[in-house]
């Protein structure tokens, strides 16, 4: 699923097809760089929750590094669950870019699984059902706390975290019907009628996983509206440092 293609081949249409591409490179980019390279796929977008990103970084990029401090940096753990990136947010942004700065020689993998594989085993009238289904999406199960929240009340600090609505099954305009589920935050949202037919959708995506063993200065450019990730737990002292941005499509190839 995973498919190489150069920088110079990358466009929103090849990155849909595929679900996941990876891009080898000699020498990583600069955050400004990352970023000029991801408007390939369309409109780069900050992210929502605006921390995890040095000053001098673009306000596009997010820096993900295991010895970072958690606040200009996103914590270890940062992207484990399986999810589809910020679809708490009304306009989820379709594409995602990671770029490995720093690798550990074992563990930090990161975890795909296209959607589309386990909808076209579904019966039909299962898949009928599901196309009728709309989930919440909520950032509050994965939310960490920062110095600001101090002082507030439960209430007033879920109130004011991003969540909305999404169609389970989506019209993908490059290629046809996919799966919205971003377990990582839906699955606590969902209705009693929901449930089983949500767990078996679920379970049927992930038989396709596959798995990315990072290299240094690779990019991975996915369809968050094609595939799920998830990002392996990685303990470990070497550093693990990345750098990510979003993109909205803008309908071009």
């Amino acid at each position: 699923m995973i498919h190489r293609i150069s920088l110079d081949e990358l466009c929103a249409k090849t990155v849909s097809d595929f679900g996941v591409v990876c891009i080898d490179l000699d020498v990583p980019l600069s955050p400004v760089e990352f970023v000029q390279a991801s408007k390939k796929l369309g409109s780069v977008v900050p992210f929502e929750l605006s921390r995890y990103r040095p000053n001098e970084y673009p306000k596009e990029v997010t820096l993900i590094d295991n010895l970072g401090d958690g606040l200009t940096a996103a914590p270890p753990c940062f992207g484990e669950g399986w999810h589809q990136d910020s679809s708490f947010l009304p306009n989820a942004p379709e594409y995602t870019l990671l770029h490995a700065l720093d690798v550990p020689s074992d563990g930090g993998e990161t975890h795909f699984s296209d959607t589309r594989q386990g909808w076209s085993r579904l019966p039909e009238p299962l898949r009928e059902v599901l196309r009728g289904y709309e989930l919440t999406h909520a950032v509050r199960d994965s939310y960490r706390l920062v110095p600001k929240d101090v002082g507030r009340s439960l209430g007033e600090l879920l109130h004011s975290l991003p969540h909305s609505s999404h169609r389970l099954v989506q019209n993908h305009p490059r290629v046809g019907e996919t799966l919205f589920l971003s377990p990582l935050y839906t699955s606590r949202n969902l209705t009693e009628d929901q449930q089983v037919g949500y767990s078996t959708v679920y379970k049927e995506v992930l038989k396709d996983q596959v798995t990315h063993y990072w290299q240094p200065s690779q990019i991975l450019a996915w369809d968050n509206r094609v595939v799920l990730h998830c990002a392996s737990g990685y303990a470990g002292t070497q550093r693990r440092r990345l750098i990510r941005t979003m993109v909205q499509d803008i309908g071009e190839e």
